[in-house]
C-alpha cells in the first residue's frame, strides 16, 4: 500500500515553482500563449450553465471528477498530513446534490492524478507518480492493479501516467505522459497489448500525454498538454488529425456531438483564466467556450461535464 506523500501532494508546494518558471515564457511560448487568448476573444460562449455541486465533506485540491449512470460523483482528491481532510480517503463519492455516500483508496496514492467510471459502473484512478491504475467496484473494492512501469526517473514527482479511456471491446488505453511520451493498450485483465508515441512536436509526438478520451465511433483524443494541442488516433495508434489551441492543453473528452478540451494560458496559474473549448473534429470549426477550469475531463450520463478544477468543490457544466 502506498502512503500519500505530504511533501509533494499539496497542490501549491509543487505547482507553484513550476508556474512561476513558466511565467518566464521565450518569444515562442508568449506568442503561442497569446494566440490561445485571442481564439478564446474571438469565441462565444456555449449555451448551458455551470453548476456548482455542494458537497458536505471537504476537497482538498480535487484533480479529477468522474460520475456514474446515477449521477452519484466520484472525486480524486489529494489530502495529506500537511492538508487532512475530514474523511483522509482520496476517493469521495457523493450523490448527485452533494451528499457524502462513502469514500476509499487511503494510503493507496502518491499523487491521485485521473479518475474514470468506465460503461459497467467501476471505477478507475491513476498515480501520476507510481504510475499505478487502480480499478475497484463502485463500492471501493479493489478489482485490479496495473503497474504501468517504465518510469525514467523515479525520484522525480511527476514522472507517471496520467489518464485513462475505454474501448467497447473491454480494452482500455493509458495516457503515460509526465516522463514518457505514450499511449499503452491493454487487454480487459490488464495484460499489455501494445503501445505507440515519442517525445517531439510531429504528428504521433508529444510533450506530456496528459489527458485521453474515446469517442462512440472508436477514435482516440489525446491532450498534448506542453504542445498546446488535441491529436487523434486509430486504435492501433494511426494519426488522423489533430487542433491547435495553444497554450497548455489539459484534458479532452468526446461528446456525441463534439469534442472539449480543457486548456491555460502559459503566463497564469491554474485555474485563473482558463478557457474550456468545444470544437468539431471534422471541420476543424470551435464551436464554443466556457470559462471555467479542466485539469481533467470527464462526461456524466446525460452529457455534463465534469472537469476536475483543482478548487474546493465540485463543478460541473450542464450543455442546452
Amino acid at each position: 500500500m502506498r502512503r500519500l506523500c505530504s511533501s509533494i501532494v499539496g497542490l501549491g508546494l509543487l505547482a507553484a515553482p513550476a508556474l512561476a518558471q513558466q511565467r518566464e515564457l521565450s518569444p515562442e511560448r508568449k506568442a503561442d500563449t497569446a494566440a490561445l487568448r485571442e481564439i478564446a476573444k474571438a469565441t462565444p460562449s456555449l449555451p448551458g450553465q455551470i453548476v456548482d455541486v455542494k458537497v458536505n465533506r471537504e476537497l482538498i485540491g480535487p484533480s479529477a471528477v468522474a460520475a456514474d449512470k446515477n449521477g452519484n460523483i466520484y472525486a480524486l482528491h489529494r489530502p495529506s498530513e500537511a492538508k487532512p481532510a475530514q474523511d483522509g480517503d482520496p476517493i469521495m463519492v457523493f450523490d448527485a446534490k452533494g451528499n457524502f455516500l462513502r469514500s476509499f483508496g487511503k494510503d493507496m496514492y502518491t499523487i491521485p492524478h485521473g479518475i474514470k467510471v468506465d460503461p459497467a459502473g467501476n471505477v478507475w484512478t491513476i498515480d501520476s507518480s507510481t504510475s499505478m491504475v487502480l480499478k475497484f467496484s463502485s463500492e471501493g473494492k479493489k478489482l485490479m492493479e496495473v503497474d504501468v512501469g517504465g518510469i525514467p526517473d523515479p525520484k522525480r514527482a511527476f514522472c507517471g501516467a496520467t489518464d485513462v479511456a475505454f474501448a467497447k471491446n473491454g480494452n482500455f488505453f493509458i495516457s503515460d505522459g509526465y516522463c514518457n511520451s505514450r499511449v499503452i493498450e491493454y487487454a480487459a485483465d490488464g495484460k499489455k497489448l501494445k503501445e505507440w508515441g515519442a517525445r517531439g512536436t510531429g504528428p504521433g509526438q508529444f510533450m506530456n500525454v496528459h489527458g485521453i478520451a474515446m469517442a462512440d465511433d472508436g477514435t482516440l483524443y489525446v491532450a498534448d498538454r506542453e504542445n498546446g494541442r488535441v491529436q487523434w488516433f486509430d486504435q492501433s495508434g494511426k494519426y488522423l488529425g489533430e487542433k491547435k489551441f495553444g497554450g497548455q492543453l489539459f484534458s479532452v473528452a468526446a461528446a456525441a456531438d463534439g469534442v472539449y478540451v480543457g486548456t491555460q494560458p502559459r503566463d497564469a496559474e491554474f485555474a485563473t483564466d482558463p478557457f474550456l473549448f468545444k470544437f468539431d473534429p471534422r471541420s476543424g470549426k470551435i464551436l464554443g467556450k466556457v470559462d471555467m477550469p479542466a485539469h481533467q475531463l470527464s462526461l456524466g450520463p446525460n452529457g455534463q461535464l465534469y472537469p476536475g478544477t483543482r478548487r474546493r468543490g465540485v463543478q460541473i457544466f450542464q450543455p442546452k
